[in-house]
């Protein structure tokens, strides 16, 4: 895939999927924009890909899960970029342990959801005839956002442990794509959601006892994030524009579209994501 001159984001870039997909970007020959949480990790990463792409490469620290921070990342992009051809929204946390954030969130949902909602409504007069990447999971399938109202589902009042809450988030992904793909698509912006594999990443590090000990264990015996970084760029391929036409508001497991599972499918729980996610971070709903 030749992307010279292309402008491409991805966020939680420092490892995993992220980093593989950077490092895939560049070496396409796209500019990349770092997002990163950790100013020691993502400093790193950018000096490792600097040795291959210099100059091709740019680190933007934020908190995903912080509102001011975002908002933040958003205006220092948009000083600096004219247009945004690929925004990969990759950065996600899982937890064992209920965290609220200042702002009175489920810190994975606040990190994996109301974060990329928020960057990506702040950038999307960059993203006209862009490509957006939702990277969820296929555990999103074992979300539920209507076991109670969304506002308790967002605070973690309605917590039934992380991976319940890392599920909720991932189905989340697909709902925030199957609605910009509805609300965007005049505007020739595509947006797809993609379960990258099953890798072994730094996610599964904040578990905890016996769970944290057997996913680390685990991890041996998974693909790495060379797999995931590969599936991101197939799919920003497939999303280019063929006749006018992009392909938008698919889910693919892996570089297979498939439907996505059960509530993914709920176009009304899609709005009304949409609608509480803009109040929630102070966005009218575009």
């Amino acid at each position: 895939m030749d992307l010279t001159g292309r402008v491409a984001i991805v966020t939680g870039a420092s490892s995993g999927v992220g980093r593989s997909a950077a490092e895939l970007l560049a070496a396409a020959g796209a500019g990349v924009t770092l997002v990163c949480r950790d100013r020691a990790r993502g400093e790193q990463a950018l000096r490792e890909l600097d040795r291959s792409f210099p100059a091709a490469t740019t680190l933007e620290l934020t908190d995903l899960a912080c509102p001011d921070a975002v908002r933040g990342l958003a205006s220092r992009l948009r000083e600096r970029l004219d247009r945004i051809d690929v925004l990969v929204n990759n950065a996600g946390i899982s937890s064992d342990r209920l965290e609220t954030t200042a702002e009175g969130f489920e810190r994975t949902f606040a990190t994996n959801h109301l974060g990329h909602f928020l960057l990506t409504h702040l950038l999307l007069d960059r993203l006209r005839g862009g490509r957006i990447v939702n990277v969820s999971s296929t555990a999103h399938r074992f979300g539920d956002l209507r076991r109670a109202p969304l506002d308790r589902i967002a605070a973690g009042d309605a917590w039934q442990g992380g991976f319940q809450a890392y599920s909720d988030s991932k189905l989340a992904n697909v709902l925030f794509t199957v609605e910009s793909a509805r609300r965007w698509q005049e505007q020739g912006v595509a947006a797809n959601a993609l379960h990258p594999g099953v890798l072994a990443t730094n996610i599964w590090n904040r578990y905890h006892g016996v769970v944290g000990l057997i996913l680390r264990a685990l991890k041996a015996f998974m693909r790495g994030p060379e797999a995931g970084g590969a599936a991101v760029l197939a799919l920003i391929g497939r999303s280019a524009p063929v006749s006018g036409r992009c392909l938008s508001g698919r889910y693919f497991h892996v570089g297979t579209e498939r439907r996505p599972y059960r509530q993914a499918g709920d176009r009304g729980l899609a709005r009304e994501l949409w609608e509480r996610s803009a109040a929630w971070t102070g966005l009218a709903c575009q």
